[in-house]
């Protein structure tokens, strides 16, 4: 299927947006992939396969998650400490990007034209059932977490795999509410991609602060239960919640190649559900570590999953949307502003 061709009018626009705005993405597994390329024996990571393309693509906040693989599970707390460790030596010495846990060095990093790394758990499992190891957890410099990935755990059920369709039963334990409370004791970020819905009906009926959805797109516009029906988009949207555009082709729908226009689907329909103010930008780009993840465990990597080739195609899809009608005040929004105004308000104002 053809995709969106993006005029060049609209191309012009979207670098102008890019160079004189903030682009935040919400989710990258950066941290995991980092650890996995030094233990293949490569260093500076960051600067050789991410640096320029986030340059390229304008952004001034990357949201990194310390995903444990299944392989790392159960004693899987070890893994989360290991990748924090790599990825802050990886950083050690490159001066361009800076990782900070607080308002105020967030703010500070932002406006020294430096590129912000905030790191958080995607999944808990590795806290076993112990909502008091998140204090060791935000020592290292854990930002906030989401209490599951699409697997059973302890605190609560996760939804099913992006390429599978069923759904999940289960809501939160009493290990899992007694983790929320413990989040919102620390100021910790909650994100509920990856839950299932009774956690999400859950999650939204208990929580005083306002939880996102990192990497998950519209269910109405492709039918995964790994998206947010539109009740629950709207009630994230109606606790001050965004939800994080997905790129994965399974998530996004567009297996026929006609990536832009997916993901224009998914923002047009949330723009009409929660309005300007709650989607961003949540690319979950997994190719990257899949490649160093197989290589890794002497596999041949699967077939690429992204939408976008890179960072740098942020600057496309900015493009695209623009194209489809949508204005630059709100793109603006979308590709950087909320999640980077969310942030401010969430953290802790200063480092603890």
């Amino acid at each position: 299927m053809k995709d969106i061709q993006i005029e060049e009018k609209y191309r012009r626009q979207a670098e102008k947006l890019h160079r004189e705005n903030p682009a935040v993405d919400a989710h990258l597994d950066l941290a995991g992939e980092v650890l996995i390329r030094r233990q293949l024996g490569e260093r500076d990571i960051v600067r050789h396969h991410y640096l320029d393309d986030w340059k390229r693509g304008g952004f001034s906040l990357i949201v990194s998650s310390v995903f444990v693989e299944n392989r790392n599970l159960p004693n899987g707390f070890e893994n989360a400490l290991q990748q924090i460790d790599a990825l802050k030596k990886d950083l050690a010495d490159l001066t361009e990007v800076r990782l900070v846990s607080c308002a105020d060095s967030l703010k500070k990093a932002i406006a020294e034209k430096k590129i912000v790394i905030l790191l958080y758990m995607e999944g808990l499992e590795v806290i076993g059932e112990d909502p008091e190891l998140l204090t060791e957890l935000k020592k290292q410099g854990i930002s906030g977490a989401s209490l599951v990935w699409s697997r059973k755990g302890v605190f609560a059920n996760g939804c099913c795999r992006a390429t599978e369709h069923r759904q999940v039963r289960g809501g939160l334990t009493t290990h899992g509410r007694n983790a929320v409370r413990k989040m919102e004791e620390l100021s910790l970020f909650l994100d509920v991609s990856h839950l299932n819905d009774k956690g999400f009906e859950d999650i939204q009926a208990i929580t005083e602060r306002p939880f996102i959805a990192t990497h998950s797109n519209s269910r109405s516009v492709y039918d995964s239960y790994r998206n947010l029906t539109d009740e629950q988009l709207r009630k994230l949207a109606g606790q001050g919640g965004i939800a994080g555009l997905n790129a994965c082709k399974y998530i996004t729908g567009s297996l026929s190649g006609n990536h832009l226009e997916m993901l224009c689907r998914h923002v047009q329909k949330e723009l009409e559900i929660m309005g300007e103010e709650h989607i961003g930008y949540g690319f979950d780009l997994c190719d990257s570590y899949t490649t160093a993840s197989c290589r890794q465990q002497g596999k041949q990597s699967s077939e690429a999953e992204d939408c976008l080739k890179d960072h740098g195609d942020a600057v496309l899809l900015t493009a695209a949307l623009l194209q489809q009608g949508i204005s630059q005040e709100t793109v603006r929004k979308i590709m950087g502003e909320n999640f980077l105004n969310y942030f401010l308000k969430i953290l802790p104002e200063t480092g603890q």
